[in-house]
């Protein structure tokens, strides 16, 4: 019987689910509305597994009519109920931008409306994103894949918003291992982004990588795994509101 305790991972994709560890709980995006179906089948065999469902910002296109996009999402997340509403977000490296961030401020207002956390994807658009969510609260979210200083970190907790810890941790020069020293415990949540964001020489990345950079983070942190592990798993069964 395999003992070590895996962190339940924050944010993956369909294709991490064949890689966890059969006691770690996984919180599964989609990056389309399509994904959701696949998901939702995923999950009725699962008890680990929360799914999402949101258009990721490298999927938005400017033809997007918002009225029919609102309606649409909003009829898919009364038929499926996902647990979280994501993967969305902001990305300035990809186009569109502008309608990236009507989108994202639709995803933020179902949010509140249908009382679900959000997971929000954020490159080089921080202070976008923050704009977005004072505008239009959310009850709770994470954003994944963290990697911004400690300022920007205390202004997202004051937003309830979580943020996930992968594998640019393990990267000396990121911006994420320069603040995580300050960030505490109760914002941090360990993700894969599988299969995505691989460490190493990996050409990808699996659920139970979260193990790898769970410990880096203890490392960092001078902090005991035992008690750690138990308060991020907490913050993860707290965020997708698993009793």
């Amino acid at each position: 019987m395999n003992s070590i305790i895996y962190p339940f991972d924050a944010h993956c994709h369909i294709e991490a689910i064949s890689s966890a560890n059969s006691m770690q709980k996984l919180a599964v995006c989609s990056i389309n509305l399509q994904d959701i179906k696949e998901l939702y089948e995923i999950r009725k065999n699962n008890p680990n597994i929360k799914i999402g469902i949101g258009l990721h910002p490298w999927q938005v296109t400017n033809n997007i009519n918002l009225t029919e996009f609102s309606s649409k999402l909003m009829k898919l997340i009364e038929q499926y109920q996902p647990d979280f509403i994501g993967e969305c977000g902001l990305d300035k490296l990809k186009p569109n931008f502008a309608k990236q961030v009507e989108i994202c401020a639709l995803h933020c207002q179902l949010a509140k409306q249908f009382k679900l956390p959000i997971v929000f994807h954020c490159v080089r658009s921080y202070n976008e994103l923050l704009q977005i969510i004072t505008q239009h609260p959310i009850i709770k979210g994470l954003l994944h894949a963290f990697n911004a200083n400690n300022q920007i970190a205390k202004q997202l907790y004051k937003k309830s918003i979580s943020l996930g810890v992968g594998s640019l941790i393990l990267a000396s020069t990121s911006q994420l291992r320069k603040s995580i020293t300050k960030i505490p415990l109760a914002q941090i949540l360990i993700e894969s982004d599988a299969p995505y964001m691989p460490y190493a020489n990996n050409t990808t990345s699996s659920a139970q990588d979260c193990l790898v950079y769970f410990n880096k983070l203890c490392k960092i942190k001078s902090i005991n795994s035992t008690a750690a592990i138990e308060l991020i798993n907490q913050n993860w069964l707290s965020l997708y509101a698993e009793t």
